[in-house]
């Protein structure tokens, strides 16, 4: 089965609607997904903060409550806003090889984006990791240590390095798909290839 590289950060309305959206997507396709915690702020074109004009900011915003709209996903703007999302990278990262990652994926991503909780919170963290099946104690303290911090680093050159420059960014067979809207094009790139 082929993987699907998903690049996210838990700040992006529109990675919280794919985390919706492809785990169907998947099973339809017969893919696995493998999910990559990045952190957005952290690629060079966010250097100076984002870079988008007053403008496209409130496209962006009507854009993801419409598009959440046309793909029935609750979404609420989260409270604080933008979304701290540092915390959550370094838990996700810390254990997504555990079988229980998804779960707490999902958890997060709605903790914020459905349930306005804010994700720089431990206690928040903590919730998500209970409703998840996980050890709070042991998946907090290795979110903690200081080489998590790094890990998201390093993942973020990583994503950078292989042409990442926002989220969500979709790759396989070294191919970028970015965005929710490019849904459709990788769709019709999987079913080419298979034919």
């Amino acid at each position: 089965m082929e993987t699907l590289d998903i690049y996210y950060d838990y700040a992006s309305p529109f990675a919280y609607l794919a985390s919706e959206l492809l785990p169907a997507f998947a099973q339809r396709l017969g893919v696995t997904l493998c999910w990559k915690p990045i952190d957005l702020m952290g690629l060079s074109n966010y250097a100076d903060g984002l870079p988008y004009s007053q403008v496209k900011r409130r496209y962006v915003a009507v854009d993801a409550a419409r598009s959440a709209e046309f793909h029935a996903v609750p979404i609420r703007v989260p409270k604080p806003h933008p979304v701290q999302s540092g915390a959550a990278l370094r838990l996700a990262h810390q254990v997504r090889n555990d079988s229980r990652f998804s779960e707490l994926h999902t958890e997060l991503f709605r903790a914020a984006w459905r349930d306005q909780r804010d994700l720089s919170s431990e206690e928040v963290l903590a919730d998500c990791i209970v409703a998840a099946g996980g050890d709070t104690d042991d998946w907090l303290g290795r979110a903690r240590q200081p080489e998590a911090r790094r890990a998201i680093e390093a993942a973020t050159a990583e994503a950078e390095a292989a042409g990442v420059f926002g989220v969500p960014s979709m790759v396989i067979r070294g191919e970028l798909f970015w965005g929710l809207d490019s849904l459709p094009a990788l769709e019709w790139r999987l079913a080419e290839s298979r034919a």
